[in-house]
């Protein structure tokens, strides 16, 4: 495939053209704004992750969240089944560093949809908070606002009717680009699925029905094919692609190379996904910066290290950057290097759930294990 290469001074002319025609949405009728481009936009990407995190409600769990928060950094956060809500919702935005959130509180110990966000990168508006999704305008300077909808279908058939009615009454209304994630408590077909019903084909081609009938388009992802497992032996494993992301038509014009990357599941029987509009480039080899890693306090020579490599001369600032480095080439020798360890083992997670998507095997349960 031959790459093309846009000269600095036709870049320029698109973003002038883009101003201008932006520079005019205040004066056009909405139905008509919705269809004018952005050509050129220099705003960093944002990302979305939704998660059905399945309570949030015990300590392992929260530390699960913050890890995955703080190694992915989406820009929007949906947390679908927390099985709370009020002040714990609160809370947990502020510990993982969100100040914009929009919430539907768990009816008893069930459900709940929480949608966090960064006010600094995007501009949030509620537009519906209903007890199985969540739509959000976001909006940012300069590009076209477009909605958002965190998903959570209940397990209830009749409960499901009502959202599909719902949803499909606002895909008519819509006139904008809109994007849907979540758990959707059905499967498109039976290769989604392996246990469970056996009369599935009747809610697949219902399934499928709707979402033809809003108009919407599912994204490319990467990952494993079923999202969601349970059971820890051939006799009881059950899974299926419970979760998605959808999207209309003027969604999937805006953002052309948007891709979904299903993360491995841990602490939850549902996997993550990560949302890029903009599709996901490859990894840069960016150094990592020097953190303290709280396991160093659990290695009984880590008191000797600090005495014997903290330096005596100097200003503080300069030995303080001569410490961090020595601890880093420790960390590498004693504890053979965390993060590395931590991407391999995601890694074979995530090849075992794969795996596990495609074919049960008893050495690949007990393995995920």
């Amino acid at each position: 495939m031959m790459e093309l290469s846009i000269p600095w001074s036709i870049d320029n002319v698109l973003k002038l053209v883009s101003r201008a025609y932006l520079s005019f949405l205040n004066y056009l009728p909405d139905f008509m704004s919705t269809r004018i481009p952005n050509l050129c936009s220099n705003l960093p990407h944002i990302t979305f992750m939704v998660w059905n995190v399945q309570a949030t409600g015990n300590k392992k769990k929260i530390a699960a969240i913050k890890d995955v928060v703080r190694t992915y950094k989406p820009t929007v956060l949906a947390l679908i089944e927390t099985h709370m809500g009020g002040e714990h919702a609160i809370k947990l935005g502020h510990i993982l560093g969100y100040d914009g959130h929009s919430r539907v509180n768990a009816i008893g110990f069930s459900g709940s949809i929480w949608i966090y966000w960064k006010t600094d990168i995007v501009t949030v508006n509620p537009v519906n908070e209903h007890q199985q999704f969540i739509t959000i305008e976001i909006s940012r300077n300069g590009e076209l606002p477009w909605f958002f909808s965190g998903v959570y279908a209940s397990p209830d058939p009749l409960n499901r009717t009502e959202l599909w009615a719902d949803l499909e009454n606002f895909s008519r209304k819509n006139n904008r680009p809109w994007l849907l994630a979540g758990d959707f408590n059905e499967t498109r077909s039976l290769n989604e699925r392996h246990g469970g019903d056996v009369n599935m084909a009747r809610r697949c081609e219902r399934f499928n029905n709707w979402i033809e009938n809003c108009d919407l388009i599912e994204l490319d992802f990467t990952g494993a094919t079923h999202t969601w497992a349970r059971g820890n032996s051939v006799e009881t494993r059950q899974s299926a692609r419970l979760d998605r992301a959808l999207c209309n038509a003027d969604w999937g014009t805006l953002f052309v190379d948007a891709m979904v990357r299903l993360l491995p599941a841990f602490q939850s029987d549902h996997c993550p996904l990560l949302i890029s509009p903009n599709g996901f480039g490859p990894l840069n080899a960016v150094r990592r910066p020097f953190r303290f890693q709280a396991c160093w306090l659990t290695h009984e020579k880590f008191q000797e290290f600090l005495n014997d490599n903290w330096p005596s001369n100097g200003i503080f600032p300069a030995r303080l950057e001569c410490l961090s480095r020595k601890l880093q080439d420790w960390n590498s020798e004693v504890f053979g290097d965390i993060f590395k360890r931590k991407n391999k083992l995601l890694a074979r997670i995530t090849g075992c759930q794969r795996e596990l998507s495609r074919v049960r095997q008893r050495y690949l349960i007990k393995l995920e294990d």
